[in-house]
């Protein structure tokens, strides 16, 4: 008896160990070989990482200090982690009403193959938001979409879910995309799957991305001839035929960039790509090896900055020095918290920041669509709004912003913008759902 009781003991550890070792080698080689993850600089750009300025040898760096840590859970069980553990249970078990309870109104987006002379094509000028940092808009005969992310922000199935929506945004309904703005490789900015899709269905013309992501680009099906690459303050001119050549520019000398500064013609398009004060990765390890960024897209009839994600800085003001004002500046807002404001800007900084750049009108992104920090849900636009309302009574009034808020997938123009409270519908709606359970209970 004691024997057969030792033997499947004895097989039950084996079972239990070979167990064990196939799950740690699943999660090995999905760690090294999922698509999701991207893949790895070639010797060209190699040697153009290596040359930027920007680079110290290993890693990326920013113009200022900046502390770009989050919850430090390799260090939890050495430290006073009780901080660190309440954030963590926060992602992990959301409480109750921090975020939708229902979905999202959403406006359908039905823009898929449609001639461009339609009614419903986007019209020149004309923006549509998406949720987070995805914004779609037209310029210069040419269809722009930011940072295109449409499912999880997570490489796997276990975190980063969008909010429920009654209308989700697809690939699938997008049109031909001429322009791909891209501002980092963070999952929630950078969606291997949303990138497969535009390929495979062929609606993307060429990519504009930070030094380093090309590789994640081309692993996921894009060719290297679509794909240009920048460093900060590096720019090139979109022409109705053919871009003019990328040209580097010294951020001590932008003011006095010729083609910085010579007056745009009809048809002419010019992408900047400038700092933010982030970090980037994909992988556990290897952070801050492929750049981050913001953008500048100017023609002779419309400016307009796109933040990428960032703590506050003195550099707002100086891209507003020399590219602004801009005529519309979406401007992160969501996702912070007090220990990782250095990496994402609370939103009062975020007003600041349209301040500085010269906004005449400011569009919140990076909210409304993910839970990626400890705040209600409607938070950042409330915290916003009021801070813009308090900055505009401090500037003369031709410096004042106007806030669009736009419900994801509403059309809009400079000319007719949203500014309806929508989050407070979905809190009365919320509310009232709460207040029916109860009564039902």
């Amino acid at each position: 008896m004691i024997y057969t009781i030792l033997t499947m003991v004895k097989w039950l550890s084996i079972l239990l160990v070979a167990l064990v070792l196939i799950i740690a080698t699943g999660i090995l080689l999905f760690l090294k070989f999922a698509p999701a993850f991207g893949g790895r600089p070639d010797a060209e750009t190699l040697a153009r990482i290596k040359a930027s300025k920007h680079f110290n040898g290993k890693t990326f760096i920013n113009i200022v200090p900046t502390h770009a840590s989050t919850i430090e859970i390799e260090n939890m069980a050495a430290t006073d982690s009780s901080e660190d553990g309440h954030i963590l249970w926060q992602f992990l078990f959301p409480p109750k009403g921090k975020n939708p309870s229902q979905p999202l109104v959403s406006h359908q987006l039905a823009l898929a193959d449609s001639d461009p002379h339609s009614s419903s094509a986007l019209k020149e000028g004309e923006f549509i938001w998406l949720g987070h940092s995805t914004v779609l808009f037209r310029a210069e005969g040419k269809t722009l979409i930011t940072d295109p992310v449409f499912h999880r922000a997570s490489p796997v199935p276990l975190g980063g879910k969008p909010f429920a929506m009654t209308d989700s945004p697809r690939v699938a309904d997008l049109p031909f995309i001429d322009v791909v703005l891209i501002s980092h490789d963070h999952y929630d900015h950078l969606d291997h799957r949303a990138i497969k899709q535009l390929v495979q269905q062929n609606k993307a013309g060429h990519f504009y991305v930070p030094l380093g992501v090309k590789a994640h680009l081309i692993r996921w099906g894009v060719s290297a001839d679509k794909i240009t690459e920048f460093d900060w303050y590096e720019e090139i001119i979109l022409s109705e035929n053919t871009p003019t050549k990328l040209t580097p520019s010294n951020p001590a000398l932008v003011g006095k960039s010729a083609q910085n500064k010579r007056q745009l013609t009809t048809h002419e398009l010019r992408l900047v790509f400038t700092p933010t004060r982030h970090f980037s990765g994909r992988r556990i390890k290897g952070h801050r090896t492929t750049l981050w960024g913001s953008w500048v897209a100017q023609s002779n009839k419309l400016s307009v900055y796109f933040s990428g994600d960032g703590g506050y800085s003195a550099e707002f003001a100086n891209i507003g020095k020399h590219y602004g004002p801009f005529d519309i500046a979406f401007v992160e807002d969501g996702a912070y918290n007090e220990r990782w404001r250095d990496v994402h800007m609370l939103p009062e900084e975020s007003a600041q920041a349209g301040f500085d750049l010269g906004a005449k009108v400011v569009l919140p992104i990076h909210w409304g669509k993910f839970d990626l920090s400890t705040h209600h849900w409607r938070e950042p636009v409330l915290r916003l709004k009021q801070a813009v309302a308090d900055g505009n009574t401090k500037v003369s009034p031709e410096r004042q912003i106007k806030l669009a808020t736009p419900r994801i997938g509403e059309r809009f123009n400079l000319d007719n913008l949203p500014n309806g409270a929508w989050w407070e519908t979905e809190k009365q709606i919320q509310m009232a759902n709460t207040k029916l359970a109860k009564s039902s209970a």
